[in-house]
């Protein structure tokens, strides 16, 4: 869970990161918009959702401070997140056919992914 939001954090939570999803995607705006959507929020909502999450990052899993008391974020938002860029991704970005190897869509790609590890943990 913790390298989740440590990852999530690096594509969503800071926009001088280098892998920000910004510096990806050629229409942030339309980006943008169909993120909100598909999370159904409003900016503000987003906006709060990640200095919640960055909190999480920075109090418990970068720096363990004296707080006593962890506040796990819901995932929801971040594998929602992650699942809409991976197909905006592949809709708008791949004019180079650089994904023609990988799923179709991120739920198929996270299928696959669970029943490999599945596979290797099971007796």
């Amino acid at each position: 869970m913790d390298v989740c939001v440590l990852e999530w954090c690096k594509l969503f939570g800071d926009s001088r990161a280098p892998h920000y999803w910004e510096k990806v995607i050629s229409n942030p705006d339309k980006f943008f918009g169909g993120l909100l959507k598909e999370l159904r929020m409003k900016e503000i909502d987003l906006d709060n959702y990640l200095k919640e999450v960055r909190t999480y990052r920075d109090k418990f899993i970068a720096h363990l401070d004296s707080n006593e008391v962890m506040h796990i974020p819901k995932l929801d938002v971040i594998k929602n997140s992650v699942m809409y860029l991976y197909g905006y991704l592949l809709q708008n970005e791949d004019k180079e056919d650089f994904f023609s190897d990988d799923p179709p869509n991120a739920t198929t790609y996270y299928n696959q992914l669970l029943a490999e590890g599945k596979k290797a943990y099971e007796p």
